[in-house]
């Protein structure tokens, strides 16, 4: 019986100590609320039942007996926290294309090509030899195919490439008097026929310019006509188709100073010349300018003429150039072999 009621005791001992705990617990946990909510920095208020709404149908969360703070616990300055300030990306620019400069004899600047062709891509080395080009023609339909050419060769028989750069290609148009031109990876069909416009206005341009050109030194060569001394008249003579007759006096002066073809009013100003390289090697002079009024231009030479030799040796330096002189005596002809506009002639002089 004893033992029956120190164990009810006990019992009771236990369930008191756990109501106990449970109340303990629960004030501290109040207590702990309160606290918490002293030290907000701003006095702020729960969310009342009138001010929260009934969820909608795409509301997915219910909080609705969430406190809301208007600031977080780390922002001490209150308020919401503002982004930090970040530095402005620099713009990024597209690196230009490098344009060749004195590529052209003439010195005029490329431009863009109208031949029917696109670049789908370049592939430069260090070593040009090994540098690619690759080329999709805008003719031949279905049948078309990719051209995959480095510098040296010929694009649509109409055109050689001489040079290869990242997204560019320069080419020379053997059909237009070698003009300098380019093509891009940008490049597109309409540009193209933009391009074919565009030239061929200049090439009208150009043509009518020729003509005034024409005109004008036809006046000027009929002014001075009417100026020259019997004497001066003389100095070349025409005598037939490319054959001329040159003055033994003129001769003989230039062979003695080669320098008094330099600013004489009698012979006109000296054309200008440019080496032309075959293989590697000089082959031939090409006269770039020859007055009208020139001596030059009476021996029947003609700008764009590239002289390749005198009397068969060829002219492969500038001391050759004057063979001409040299070779003129007395009862013997010389010839000179020329090549104009892609076709060589010859022209015949002799000495008086």
């Amino acid at each position: 019986m004893d033992s029956k009621i120190r164990l009810a005791v006990r019992i009771s001992i236990v369930v008191m100590c756990l109501i106990i705990a449970v109340c303990l617990a629960r004030g501290i946990g109040n207590i702990v609320a309160g606290k918490v909510t002293n030290i907000t920095p701003y006095e702020v208020e729960p969310i009342s039942a009138k001010d929260i709404t009934s969820p909608t149908q795409n509301d997915t969360d219910d909080n609705s007996d969430m406190l809301i703070y208007n600031r977080n616990l780390f922002n001490q300055k209150g308020g919401t926290e503002e982004p930090e300030e970040t530095e402005p990306e620099p713009e990024t620019k597209e690196e230009e294309i490098p344009v060749i400069e004195e590529i052209s004899t003439d010195g005029k600047r490329p431009v863009l090509t109208d031949l029917r062709v696109l670049l789908k891509g370049t592939q430069v080395a260090s070593d040009p030899t090994y540098s690619v080009a690759m080329f999709m023609p805008l003719e031949g339909g279905a049948d078309a195919r990719m051209a995959y050419l480095s510098e040296g060769d010929v694009l649509l028989n109409e055109a050689r490439i001489v040079k290869i750069v990242r997204n560019r290609v320069y080419m020379t148009r053997t059909t237009q008097n070698d003009r300098l031109e380019y093509l891009d990876t940008r490049t597109t069909e309409q540009d193209l026929e933009e391009s074919k416009k565009n030239l061929e206005k200049q090439a009208e341009k150009e043509k009518q310019a020729e003509k005034d050109r024409e005109k004008a030194a036809a006046a000027a060569a009929a002014a001075a006509e009417k100026k020259k001394t019997p004497e001066t008249a003389e100095v070349v003579k025409k005598l037939g188709n490319d054959t001329y007759e040159v003055s033994r006096d003129v001769v003989e002066q230039i062979r003695k100073n080669p320098n008094s073809l330099k600013n004489n009013s009698e012979f006109g100003a000296l054309p200008t010349v440019q080496p032309v390289y075959k293989g590697g090697n000089i082959g031939g002079f090409k006269l770039t300018r020859v007055d009208s009024n020139s001596i030059y231009s009476q021996l029947g030479l003609k700008t764009g003429d590239t002289i390749i030799d005198v009397n068969g040796q060829q002219i492969d330096g500038a001391q050759k150039a004057m063979a001409l002189m040299d070779a003129l005596k007395p009862g013997q002809d010389v010839a000179i072999k020329i090549n104009r506009s892609g076709q060589e002639k010859t022209l015949t002089f002799q000495l008086k």
